[in-house]
């Protein structure tokens, strides 16, 4: 029985899958990095049949070793801005697009609580989502509340609203 503090995937979930479709009609694939959502939007758009013609790759880089020697985000972009910036997340993702060879890239990075980060002064629930695409990189902070599950689940949401988006403009 799923507890209350429990994240689940939408049987049909037509975010998702809206996304796969116009990533097919572009003949695009996307690559995701998450910290804060670990996995879950990665989860979500693997939810739906046939993502392997347009999902190349999900990472999970939680730490700042992992944005550096496994996406290629320069340290000193991470020890200027902080991991939950606009900067480093949007170098996150313009790496990971091209490090994957991919049209799209979303990557996010966040402080889910309960409690704050020892290093930054933003409140538990700050968040930046980004994606890189061919027309450029777009960057959105964010505060979602709610528990730190709630507070993965909108980072995944918003991740992937930002994503058909960029796939619509």
């Amino acid at each position: 029985m799923p507890g209350k503090n429990t994240v689940s995937l939408p049987e049909d979930d037509e975010l998702a899958a809206g996304i796969g479709e116009a990533l097919v009609g572009r003949e695009g694939r996307v690559a995701i990095a998450e910290t804060t959502a670990g996995g879950l939007i990665s989860a979500r758009l693997l939810s739906v049949p046939g993502a392997s013609r347009w999902f190349e790759r999900g990472v999970v880089a939680y730490s700042g070793p992992a944005k550096i020697d496994g996406l290629g985000v320069d340290r000193e972009v991470l020890r200027e801005h902080g991991a939950v910036s606009p900067q480093a997340v949007s170098a996150m993702a313009e790496s990971l697009r091209e490090l994957a060879g991919v049209a799209y890239a979303v990557a996010e990075s966040g402080i889910a609580g309960p409690q704050g980060s020892r290093r930054s002064p933003k409140p538990v629930g700050s968040c930046v989502i980004a994606v890189a695409s061919p027309g450029g990189t777009v960057a959105e902070e964010h505060v979602f509340e709610g528990t730190r599950v709630q507070v993965m689940g909108q980072i995944a949401e918003r991740a992937l609203e930002m994503l058909r988006e960029a796939l619509l403009s």
